[in-house]
């Protein structure tokens, strides 16, 4: 990767041009001073914000309204086959943030997003799709009437035939709400729906993390200078360590039983055969069912503790802490009633309402860290990363790295920041690890909340 690069976080802009309403093209790249890019896992489209010293009046003479387009291409030297790139694909100006005056010219800031977001906010769908669910994402997104994109989709199949009657809904809240009742070819019931630099995305968690590694990265000090080489220092590693690294608040346990995570369970109300099911979801029961960030069963252990800790239960055996209601109209057959004339699959959210919400817990309130690291262009949200935490202070266990907050993270968010003074490439992100690789010490009957002659 070092090769044909100079340092850590160097990049190249080969395009970066503004297309206003009026029809001028104008060439931003000796103009910008930042831009930056974000990307989030939890949302449904690109945004991001580029700041221009105006010398030219360009607010009046293009002029600059909020209804134009920015493209722009980006690459890390020696990674061209690896760029940013939004020349095909342009991004939508849909604010004027800031003017402000500086010494004979105007610092504008321009915030920009996927034009998808835009037509998602103009567009309204009412009408009845068929087929599986993700045929009907597919639909959605690159319909002339609906999103009509052509950016690259990774659109993961799902089971079943479908009937979805769509109520006046946009296309953003329609995929959002299909998500819930999405089950992958593996079984999978957590999909997600989100951009990032590749492209759109529906598709489970199992298969982001099937996807391997970007790269490796270490909390540590800058490397040494070689002054016998000119003074360059090691550019693999810099690329490697992270600049800043702070945990976020983790494994809010308050927050963690109201939410179901731990355990809860879904009662299925089935309006046809007039009957009822009862479907429990355990933690650590199920803790393996479905794939976790390190891929691997092996090495993937329960970030709590499964002692007791009430009444002789562990965390898990609370079932009321989260109780989920639905109803569904399946006949013996296993056919959806309320649709006639095909043998549709039911609604069967409540099978799987208790699993998503437990990961859903997880990915935003497992263990969270947020980093800043030397930018390079293969850095994706989405992507799995390999980070190491070496041990601060006393080292207890002989480990050169804490073996809980070590391992395989999931990048959910990425700020993508270039600044023009010093051609200097930084990226900010947050990423969540599900799993430790390590299993924590079981506690017993010692986990238990200590009464009067135990104090």
């Amino acid at each position: 990767m070092a090769e044909g690069i100079a340092y850590a976080g160097e990049f190249d802009i080969s395009s970066l041009k503004l297309y206003t309403a009026t029809g001028e093209i104008i060439d931003l790249s000796a103009v910008y001073q930042e831009l930056d890019i974000y990307e989030n896992m939890f949302s449904n489209a690109l945004t991001g914000t580029i700041q221009i010293l105006d010398t030219n009046n360009l607010a009046m003479n293009a002029p600059i309204t909020g209804q134009e387009f920015l493209s722009f291409k980006i690459n890390t030297p020696g990674l061209d086959n690896v760029p940013i790139d939004f020349t095909n694909h342009v991004m939508s100006i849909y604010k004027i943030d800031l003017r402000m005056s500086d010494r004979g010219s105007e610092l504008i800031i321009l915030h920009f997003c996927s034009p998808e977001l835009l037509r998602n906010n103009r567009t309204r769908l009412s009408k009845v799709f068929e087929g599986n669910i993700s045929d009907t994402v597919v639909e959605i997104l690159k319909g002339a009437k609906a999103l009509n994109t052509e950016k690259e989709l990774f659109v993961e199949h799902t089971l079943g035939i479908k009937k979805t009657i769509v109520p006046n809904k946009n296309p953003y809240s329609l995929i959002r709400d299909l998500t819930t009742d999405a089950i992958s070819m593996d079984g999978s019931p957590h999909f997600v729906f989100f951009e990032n630099l590749d492209g759109i995305h529906f598709r489970t968690l199992d298969s982001l993390y099937e996807q391997g590694s970007v790269g490796e990265f270490i909390a540590s000090d800058k490397g040494d200078i070689d002054f016998a080489e000119g003074g360059i220092s090691n550019v693999e590693e810099d690329l490697k360590r992270v600049l800043e690294y702070s945990f976020a608040s983790n494994n809010d346990t308050k927050r963690n039983i109201k939410s179901g995570m731990f355990g809860s369970k879904a009662i299925r109300h089935n309006i046809y055969l007039k009957n009822y099911r009862v479907i429990p979801y355990d933690y650590f029961d199920e803790f393996n069912k479905h794939k976790r960030v390190c891929n691997n069963t092996s090495t993937d252990n329960p970030i709590y503790n499964d002692g007791a800790v009430d009444f002789a239960n562990n965390l898990s055996d609370f079932k009321d802490a989260k109780i989920f209601m639905h109803g569904t109209s399946e006949d013996s057959a296993g056919t959806d009633t309320q649709h006639y004339g095909g043998a549709y699959t039911p609604n069967k959210i409540l099978n799987n309402i208790s699993s998503r919400y437990a990961k859903n817990t997880e990915i935003d309130n497992g263990v969270k860290i947020n980093m800043q690291i030397n930018g390079n262009t293969t850095v994706r949200t989405g992507s799995v990363i390999d980070f190491q935490l070496p041990i601060v202070g006393t080292n207890h266990t002989g480990d050169d790295f804490d073996v809980y907050h070590s391992g395989k993270f999931l990048i959910t968010k990425a700020n993508h920041h270039f600044v023009s003074l010093g051609k200097k490439y930084t990226i900010h992100l947050s990423a969540v690890k599900d799993s430790f690789n390590s299993k924590l010490p079981s506690g017993f009957g010692e986990s238990q909340e200590p009464r009067g002659g135990q104090l």
